[in-house]
């Protein structure tokens, strides 16, 4: 098969999900499970399209372009899929649609209210939408476009989430206004300079401004705004308590995902649009580094603070999209590559461990780590695929997360920035702490689980107790999220020498 005559899969990669987010609240009005079906079926079909294009990526070696209605850049919008936001890409899809699987049990076709799931359905196929989008397109007002349909689905997942969801979301709500307002205005700066937005075309015409202040200004305004919507300390604010109290099957999505996005767009724009020449980019990779190094270690010593086990995994993300960051500043080859790495790797560990969470709230309405006493007697495989996530986060081998923190410092080794070394070093062994602290509750401590005591809970578990512990809709991504954390180990090399090399250091 030719994957290169494919022309149409970025655009058709995009549209499917948000076709599903359209037709499910319609189907739903004649049958409540159809669409549900009709969403869940669109992100893999997605998904599935995302691997014939990274395919052909990796074929021929070079980028694929789509231009939307056919006006090429500048003038129109224009889709740019390389090695690296190929792979992202992929990565998405397949966490989308199985989170949606995953949602199943939790939003039940309900003949008497058909549009409740329908609703919850379409918000995660529009977000799956908007970050897939923000992933393939080379238009930075169009990037502003899909971040804000990104925000607005993530508005309304966190909103119906937990009893504080409402207000968790309004949080977000003020300070992702400002990072957007940030952005948007950094990209006008940007605009005013070259009189293009086509993120190419800006590369391009960069080289011939000499308004180097307004440059500069651009990028801190980027800095802020991204740093804001992948919550880089101390821009940070609406994290933990989005991530502690969105809607339980959702949660995964959104950490896991949403907040891996705009750091590859900061990717793009500070490595791909930007001079690495320019006197100014060392200056502000030293403020990211500061940033990244800060963020671990409050993250880290934070997480150590909180027994509600949501509250833990919210503020470890911070030290782990710190080290994201870190890779940014770093800024040679084997820190990209770590970055990038991490990216897709903390995705499925992040994702895993709020798959675990929603989990144990859906048997015996865990939330606090003092309620795990012996629980995995009574749910073995959440608990075994917990250990794998965890040990993959505290960074050990084979699994992915030592890899990626390998490949940062041995960025950080080539560029003589033994600090960052000893940063990563340092919240390895604290992230062992606070996850060993899990361990020794659910393994060691005294029993807490019990059976639901309500006939109503009796009838809703009876159904899993006697096949598996949970639904196999929740327990199929629970696995597949630890095995791909033990398969980017394994495979880290193809990953970073045969996906990620050429692209990356095409931009160096």
């Amino acid at each position: 098969m030719n994957f290169i005559s494919m022309t149409h899969l970025p655009v058709l990669i995009v549209i499917i999900p948000l076709c599903g987010a359209v037709l499910c609240p319609l189907l739903s009005h004649f049958s409540p499970a159809a669409g549900k079906k009709a969403v869940i079926g669109a992100l893999f079909v997605s998904f599935c399209l995302s691997i014939l294009q990274l395919a052909a990526v990796v074929q021929s070696g070079e980028a694929l372009h789509y231009y939307l209605g056919g006006w090429k850049p500048p003038y129109g919008i224009e889709f740019v899929i390389d090695g690296v936001n190929g792979i992202i890409i992929v990565l998405v899809s397949f966490i989308g649609a199985m989170t949606a699987l995953f949602s199943s049990p939790f939003e039940e076709a309900d003949k008497t209210a058909p549009f409740k799931s329908a609703g919850y359905y379409s918000i995660l196929s529009f977000l799956v939408t908007g970050l897939l989008g923000l992933s393939s397109t080379g238009d930075a007002f169009n990037l502003y476009v899909f971040m804000e349909i990104v925000a607005l689905s993530g508005y309304g997942l966190i909103a119906i989430g937990e009893e504080k969801g409402p207000i968790a979301a309004f949080r977000y709500l003020l300070t992702g206004t400002i990072g957007a307002s940030m952005y948007l205005l950094g990209v006008g700066l940007l605009y005013s300079a070259t009189g293009t937005l086509n993120m190419a075309d800006l590369a391009l015409r960069l080289k011939d401004v000499d308004n180097m202040p307004l440059i500069v200004f651009a990028m801190a305004c980027l800095v802020v705004g991204f740093g804001i919507k992948m919550a880089l300390f101390p821009l940070h604010g609406w994290q933990p308590a989005a991530h502690s109290y969105a809607h339980p099957a959702a949660d995964p999505m959104i950490a896991g995902v949403m907040i891996k996005i705009p750091a590859y767009a900061m990717f793009r724009f500070f490595f791909c649009i930007f001079d690495s020449g320019l006197p100014m980019m060392k200056t502000i990779f030293n403020i990211i580094g500061i940033m990244a190094v800060l963020g671990i270690l409050y993250g880290s010593l934070k997480a150590l603070r909180y027994d509600k086990y949501n509250k833990i995994l919210a503020y470890s993300s911070i030290g782990q999209v710190g080290y994201i960051a870190l890779g940014f500043a770093i800024g040679n080859f084997y820190g990209i590559a770590g970055a990038v790495l991490h990216i897709l790797s903390h995705a499925f560990m992040k994702t895993g461990l709020f798959y675990t969470s929603a989990a144990f709230k859906y048997r015996y309405k865990i939330h606090y780590t003092d309620q795990l006493g012996q629980v995995y007697r009574k749910m073995p495989v959440t608990c075994g695929a917990l250990v794998v996530l965890a040990l993959s986060m505290i960074g050990l081998p084979p699994f992915a997360g030592f890899f990626s923190k390998w490949y940062l410092a041995l960025g950080a080794i080539e560029n003589g920035q033994y600090l960052y070394v000893a940063v990563l070093i340092i919240s390895s062994l604290l992230s062992a702490v606070y996850f060993f602290r899990i361990f020794e509750k659910m393994f060691m401590g005294e029993k807490t689980v019990s059976e639901p005591s309500t006939q109503e809970e009796s009838l809703r578990q009876g159904k899993t107790q006697s096949r598996t512990e949970v639904p196999l809709s929740m327990l199929i991504p629970v696995l597949t999220a630890a095995l791909m954390v033990i398969a980017l180990g394994l495979g880290n090399s193809f990953i970073v020498n045969g996906v990620l090399r050429n692209t990356v250091m095409g931009v160096l």
